[in-house]
């Protein structure tokens, strides 16, 4: 079993806004490419969920990537992006705090990290 650092991986929300003055009339002849590059990253395991955006038009996608510059590669290749349509803002997440400091001494929290059953 591998310790939870040599495979840490972190999920990163990325979310765009439209630059001023686009319209969804500009962003229509990328949309095919833009939905079909999301799905390849989909299957990839890099995405792990999208959604659109109920306050304004646009998405947020959840990424699983080591790092938010990876998340920011990825991003940049979406043809959106490319066309200077869309800006994205980005929030690394973790765990709440490192809730073993919260837990009694005596609770066990050493490795192995994951001790769920096999089937």
């Amino acid at each position: 079993m591998q310790p939870y650092a040599e495979h840490a991986e972190m999920k990163i929300i990325a979310f765009d806004n439209f630059k001023p003055g686009v319209t969804l009339d500009d962003l229509r002849p990328y949309l095919r490419d833009e939905v079909s590059n999301v799905w390849r990253l989909w299957k990839a395991g890099i995405v792990r969920e999208n959604y659109a955006r109920a306050d304004v038009g646009g998405v947020v996608i959840v990424f699983e990537c080591a790092d938010i510059d990876e998340a920011k590669r990825h991003v940049a290749d979406f043809p959106l992006t490319k066309a200077g349509l869309i800006e994205w803002q980005y929030i690394g997440l973790d765990a709440p705090l490192p809730l073993e400091f919260l837990f009694d001494p005596t609770v066990d929290v050493a490795e192995p990290w994951d001790r769920t059953p096999r089937a």
